[in-house]
C-alpha cells in the first residue's frame, strides 16, 4: 500500500492468479471484484477466473499486468535526486525480477518503465530521507541496494 502524496489516495498492488497482477486505487465502500472478475487464469488448466475481466458495479484496476510481474513493495517518489521520476510509483517485483516505475498524473498511470531487470528479485522499495531509492532484495543473503543518479559529467570507470 502507498498513499499518493499529491492526491491523498491510497494505492494498492496485488498478485493476480497466473497473471492479472493489479494496481488499484482504493476507495471506501468499493468492490474490487475478486473472485467475480479477474485478468488472471487458474493455475491448473489456464481457465478464466470468474465472469470476465470487468463488470458493472465493480472497480477496474488502474494498471494490470498479463503476464504477471509479481509486485511486492510499492512507494511513490517525492525526492529531488531523480527529478524526472518525481511523482512516479515504484514497484519492487519478484517475477520477472525488476524495478517497475509507473509515471502518474494525479490518480492515473501514464507510462511504465522497467529497470534493473534480472539483477535480483526485489521485495521492497522505499525512498530514503536523502531522496535516493533503497531496494530490498529477496535472496538467501538479502541485500539493501541504494539507487543513485548517474553524474554525466564524471569520468567513466
Amino acid at each position: 500500500l502507498a498513499f499518493n502524496p499529491w492526491t491523498g489516495t491510497l494505492w494498492e498492488a496485488e498478485f493476480g492468479p497466473r497473471g492479472g497482477d493489479e494496481v488499484n486505487l482504493l476507495r471506501p465502500g468499493r468492490n474490487y471484484g475478486w473472485p467475480v472478475v479477474s485478468h488472471g487464469a487458474t493455475y491448473v488448466g489456464g481457465f478464466q477466473i470468474g465472469e470476465g475481466k470487468s463488470k458493472p458495479g465493480l472497480e477496474d484496476p488502474i494498471k494490470v499486468w498479463v503476464p504477471a510481474v509479481s509486485p511486492s513493495g510499492i512507494a511513490f517518489y517525492t525526492g529531488d535526486a531523480f527529478p524526472g521520476w518525481r511523482g512516479s510509483l515504484f514497484l519492487a517485483t519478484l517475477n520477472p525480477p525488476q524495478l517497475v516505475r509507473l509515471s502518474t498524473e494525479g490518480d492515473r498511470v501514464t507510462g511504465e518503465e522497467r529497470l534493473l531487470q534480472g539483477l535480483a528479485r526485489f521485495r521492497q522499495v522505499l525512498q530514503g530521507p536523502d531522496g535516493l531509492l533503497y531496494i530490498l532484495t529477496d535472496e538467501t543473503q538479502g541485500r539493501v541496494l541504494r539507487l543513485e543518479p548517474v553524474d554525466a559529467s564524471a569520468p567513466a570507470r
